[in-house]
């Protein structure tokens, strides 16, 4: 029903209770008596007031607590989306972490490994180059040996020869000396 039939069919019982009313306060209530009228009155202001907030208010209210409810509904189904992804990121975060720990401990043992092998190779390369400086030492030694010995004996050689030089002239006569002389004349004849 349209809301201007119902004001055109309430206007004449609105009208009569008016009339009921102003007749009444015109000629005095009864004592003890109810008033009809006024109960009427008020009855029918109820009932429109009633019925204004059931046609026009009533809807608007539905429809906030409709939609108030739909975006409650909303933020609590965000929220639980929202805490899942938290939860999963959380977890993620966490197996990050262990993964990071784990990959700690392996940086450190091929860090622990890498440092051996270092030390190993440094090793070698100290013991080469110990082997080569003993081999280039012993060969220094050994050249400088034989220099020593090379230098002893020409020094010798000449100690005796000149020994021999001096005990041969304190030895030899003139006649030893001519006998020498004509040995070798003749050796170089030959």
């Amino acid at each position: 029903m349209s809301t201007r039939r119902i004001a055109f069919g309430l206007a004449p019982v609105l009208i009569h209770v008016q009339r009921a009313l102003a007749s009444e306060e015109a000629h005095g209530h009864e004592a003890g008596g109810i008033p009809w009228g006024s109960l009427l009155f008020s009855a029918i202001n109820l009932a429109i007031f009633i019925w204004v907030l059931a046609r026009f208010v009533m809807p608007a209210v539905r429809q906030w607590v409709h939609q108030r409810r739909d975006q409650i509904v909303n933020d609590l189904a965000d929220a639980a989306a929202a805490k899942a992804a938290a939860e999963r990121l959380r977890a993620e975060w966490e197996a990050r972490l262990a993964d990071l720990e784990r990959t700690t401990a392996e940086l450190r043992a091929q860090a622990q490994q890498d440092a051996e092998r270092e030390r190993e190779r440094i090793l070698a390369a100290a013991r080469a180059a110990a082997d080569a400086i003993r081999k280039d030492a012993e060969r220094a030694a050994a050249y400088e040996i034989r220099r020593t010995q090379q230098q002893l004996r020409a020094e010798l050689v000449r100690q005796a020869v000149s020994l021999a030089e001096d005990a041969t002239r304190a030895q030899w006569t003139a006649a030893d000396q001519q006998r020498f002389i004509a040995d070798f004349l003749k050796q170089v004849g030959q």
